[in-house]
């Protein structure tokens, strides 16, 4: 169990110097059946709600009391055992692997002795169980203005001022999209404004996802970002694009 060094007067919200306050784990489950719908991810950001609100409600409120509250935190899912789709859901074996990542020690903290506290949990038509969960030491802290990120979760980027429309890299409106979810993050966790970010493909390739009964197009693969080293920290430990805190948009640092 982690403890919270909140309640011990540090801090409780931010980026440390030197990683000390991101919290990254990786937690694995059973599962009883072996087929998920299509839409999977929102069960796994249910799982997530319910962590925090077991662990503490007073957060849970702070995040999830009211709509659209930028959340300092992604999460991606891993299916070792995946076979692929089978009708209207997914075969994918009997294990699944949730990786998490946040840059507040308080929210990383609560989420992960919530999770502790739940050896089962209702999935779909599915029940997932606790094998282990294990924190995952931070990269050393990109100090350069440029990082090339590997995807573990499909990157979305939404048309500013449409929501449910999503963009590839190379169409039109693409990289006002990605400097407006980047520019939200920058002010409201760095308290930053005017920090560009510059995208610059090296292999990707589209994929289509099922989230909330709509079909979202994304982009999975191999990217170079060009920023200040504050924003790529904060991109690394909690995603790019939006909808980061439902399961899209988390990163590993290649180099």
């Amino acid at each position: 169990m982690l403890r919270n060094k909140a309640s011990e007067g540090e801090e409780q919200h931010g980026v440390c110097d030197g990683g000390g306050c991101r919290v990254r784990f990786t937690v694995s489950y059973q599962l009883t059946d072996e087929y998920l719908p299509l839409d999977y991810r929102r069960g796994f950001a249910a799982l997530l709600k319910e962590a925090l609100k077991r662990a503490n409600s007073e957060l849970f409120l702070r995040y999830y009391g009211k709509l659209h509250v930028l959340k300092p935190f992604t999460f991606s899912i891993y299916f070792p055992e995946l076979i692929g789709q089978e009708g209207d859901g997914f075969n994918v074996g009997h294990k699944a692997v949730l990786n998490f990542s946040t840059i507040s020690y308080e929210l990383g903290t609560y989420i992960y002795n919530g999770l502790l506290t739940q050896r089962t949990f209702p999935l779909f038509d599915n029940t997932l169980k606790l094998v282990h969960i294990h924190l995952r030491p931070s990269n050393i802290p990109i100090k350069r203005e440029k990082a090339v990120f590997r995807t573990l979760a499909p990157v979305l980027v939404s048309n500013k001022g449409s929501s449910d429309w999503y963009l590839l890299p190379e169409q039109e409106g693409f990289d006002e999209g990605l400097s407006f979810a980047v520019s939200e993050i920058a002010r409201t966790f760095l308290g930053q404004e005017n920090m560009p970010i510059e995208f610059k493909p090296i292999r990707i390739r589209r994929k289509v996802v099922r989230h909330y009964n709509m079909d979202r197009q994304g982009f999975v693969g191999v990217f170079e970002l060009h920023g200040h080293p504050n924003v790529l920290n904060l991109i690394y430990h909690i995603g790019i694009g939006v909808r980061r805190s439902q399961g899209f948009g988390m990163l590993e640092v290649v180099q």
